[in-house]
């Protein structure tokens, strides 16, 4: 029986054959790297391209949410405005309409914007009989 200490004996290799058997090894070993260092390659190629698209996409995502706030602020005013051009009408003032806005519209364009109008608030096609009276008396004033 042999120890712990001790350890077995090995038949003795011929130098050549441990030689050419490490140069494979070898070999082996750094075509494992190579392939390794590729698919590392490939792999961090692959995260650079979702990183690109994970930023463009929160740029996008801001530029949106800029121009939301930007649509909603407009929305307000132009609501605004059509309350106030409204309640002017509806109290028989259309002269001292404010809608904060310089416009200068031909006839053309009044009836254009009338005829569009009517398509939208006439009383025969289930609009509002106010809001038609509204349009017809704020067109009125700015021809």
């Amino acid at each position: 029986m042999t120890s712990q200490t001790e350890r077995p004996v090995l038949p003795a290799r011929p130098l050549e054959v441990e030689d050419s058997w490490l140069q494979n090894e070898l070999a082996e070993a750094h075509k494992t790297i190579r392939a390794l260092t590729r698919q590392i390659g490939k792999e961090q190629a692959r995260y650079d391209e979702v990183l690109r698209a994970y930023n463009k996409t929160v740029a996008n995502l801001m530029e949106i949410a800029r121009e939301n706030t930007r649509l909603e602020r407009e929305c307000e005013e132009w609501r605004e405005r059509a309350q106030s051009a409204t309640h002017a009408a509806a109290m028989g003032d259309a002269r001292n309409i404010n809608l904060n806005l310089s416009l200068a519209i031909t006839s053309d364009e009044a009836s254009a914007i009338r005829k569009a109008m009517a398509r939208l608030h006439h009383p025969d096609q289930g609009g509002d009989v106010e809001r038609m009276k509204a349009w017809n008396t704020a067109l009125d004033a700015l021809v």
